[in-house]
């Protein structure tokens, strides 16, 4: 009977103060591995919707400018015109980052004319045009700021107006009073698209391009070029930038206005919430370096990337620790010393091609 109760008792017995500690020693350790493995996730979560949220941005922009390269106005009526405008980000009185502009003559549908008419007299004839003329431009964000991490980030803009004459104080897109003398469209002439635009690059298929081994800018006869100017009247400025140069394998311009065959289209968009995720240069780095020091690596794009500091360009070759190696001056841009602590910015690239009808893809370039 005494065995009996005594083992009754053992059994009711509760943990001793050893075995409580142990216990909530071991649920800690159970709580903190179950932390962090939610907030690996929810920061992989986090990357993965943030690269979603840029491909789609990117997606829908890149939609809508080829849908007003596809409908291009082949006849004596069309115009294209691409070129590279210089601005002054930080207002110090040189000209440091370019960005691509494009003017252009495209077919219409009867309601975008008849959006564009609102509230005007019907002019039988004007509507009978078909067509509207549209702009596309990369103009700073915010010029003059002081935060060099939002110098090099630009703001894509789109604007349109019916073909014809200047009614009232309407002006051709193609006129020179359209632009001011900082190469801005005219107040209220454009509608932003999207922000956070670190590249807007663009290539054109001339008639000689060969595309077989991909893109490449250049001089030769199978090099495609950056600038385009339908009726040759030398309107890209080639003072301004090389790439303004157009080519000298183009045909002779006769009743028609000269299109490219293909238009190679590449944009990097960098979000808001991405500039708190970029590193910065550790130390300061010249013309002539070939490498530098980050304060994160892991924060940088894979190797054959593209990084911006201020407004130069770099791809990336190789990474090593804290060191990148990098090809100076990709994209145009000039290699130029960085000061420590600047920031380096990458978005992800997305690339389109698009065909323009007037011209066959039959000839095996």
């Amino acid at each position: 009977m005494k065995l009996r109760t005594s083992l009754a008792a053992r059994s009711r017995r509760g943990l001793t103060l050893v075995e409580l500690m142990l216990s909530a020693g071991l649920l800690a350790i159970l709580l903190t591995a179950v932390f962090q493995l939610v907030r690996q996730f929810m920061s992989v979560w986090e990357k993965s919707e943030v690269r979603r949220m840029q491909v789609e941005e990117a997606t829908g922009v890149s939609e809508l400018l080829a849908a007003d390269l596809a409908a291009l106005e082949p006849g004596a009526r069309g115009d294209f015109l691409a070129e590279w405008a210089f601005f002054d980000h930080d207002l110090n009185g040189t000209a440091e980052t370019k960005w691509p502009r494009v003017r252009m003559v495209r077919h219409a549908s009867p309601a975008e004319l008849a959006r564009l008419q609102a509230g005007e007299q019907a002019d039988a004839q004007l509507v009978g045009e078909g067509l509207i003329e549209v702009v596309w431009a990369v103009l700073p964000t915010e010029p003059g700021t002081r935060d060099n991490g939002r110098r090099a980030v630009g703001t894509l803009w789109r604007g349109e107006r019916v073909f014809g004459p200047a009614r009232g104080a309407d002006v051709s897109m193609f006129s020179e009073p359209y632009l001011s003398r900082g190469g801005v469209p005219r107040p209220g002439s454009t509608q932003e698209v999207t922000g956070g635009v670190l590249w807007l690059g663009m290539q054109f298929a001339t008639q000689t391009t060969i595309l077989r081994d991909g893109w490449r800018i250049g001089r030769a006869s199978g090099d495609s070029v950056a600038s385009w100017d339908a009726w040759d009247r030398q309107r890209p400025l080639a003072e301004r930038h090389v790439w303004n140069d157009t080519s000298d394998f183009l045909p002779q311009i006769s009743d028609a206005p000269l299109l490219p065959r293909r238009v190679r289209l590449e944009f990097e968009l960098e979000q808001a919430s991405d500039l708190k995720r970029r590193t910065r240069l550790s130390a300061f780095i010249n013309q002539q370096d070939g490498s530098f020091e980050v304060d994160d690596p892991a924060r940088l794009p894979a190797v054959g990337g593209h990084v911006l500091i201020d407004a130069e360009w770099m791809s990336v070759t190789s990474v090593s620790g804290r060191w990148v190696s990098v090809r100076r001056g990709a994209r145009g841009t000039a290699p130029a010393a960085h000061e420590n602590g600047a920031l380096v910015h990458f978005g992800r690239a997305l690339v389109r091609e698009v065909p323009i009808a007037t011209h066959r893809e039959d000839w095996d370039l």
